[in-house]
């Protein structure tokens, strides 16, 4: 099976901490692991945000369930949170996210590498959700500032 990686980039008006804390606590708009439970979405979170600590994350929106999990890799403040991802457009393969945080005229350069994702429609189509992760974390922080 032929893998590729997607990259993407979004800048921040937020310090390198601060876009931190939001990406990495589960409770806050605009993180990744965020999943409010409405009448439209139900989501279901399990994190443990240290190296080699677990993560599950189950949305369900629409009529269709998205599940992902995996571990932590690396975590560094303000500078790096790197972790395993493991979904159904990965066909149970472990793919890894590594999303840096760099101080970049008074905010914050984000980076994010998804690595080692099937090169087919269904793992390219993770673009889309990163790049909506990406705008919910701008907008999470712009309006907490």
């Amino acid at each position: 099976m032929k893998l590729t990686n997607l990259e993407f980039s979004r800048k921040i008006p937020a310090s390198p901490e601060e876009v931190y804390d939001v990406w990495i606590d589960p409770r806050h708009p605009g993180g990744p692991w965020f999943g409010p439970d409405t009448e439209q979405q139900q989501s279901k979170v399990i994190l443990d945000a240290k190296v080699d600590g677990l993560f599950y994350h189950r949305v369900t929106a629409g009529g269709q369930t998205w599940i992902h999990y995996g571990r932590f890799i690396q975590l560094e403040r303000g500078k790096l949170a790197e972790h395993t991802w493991v979904c159904e457009a990965t066909k149970g393969r472990e793919s890894v996210v590594t999303t840096t945080f760099e101080p970049n005229d008074g905010g914050t350069l984000v980076k994010l590498v998804h690595a080692g994702v099937p090169d087919d429609d269904e793992g390219r189509g993770q673009a889309m959700g990163w790049q909506w992760v990406l705008g919910a974390l701008a907008d999470a922080v712009t309006k907490r500032r």
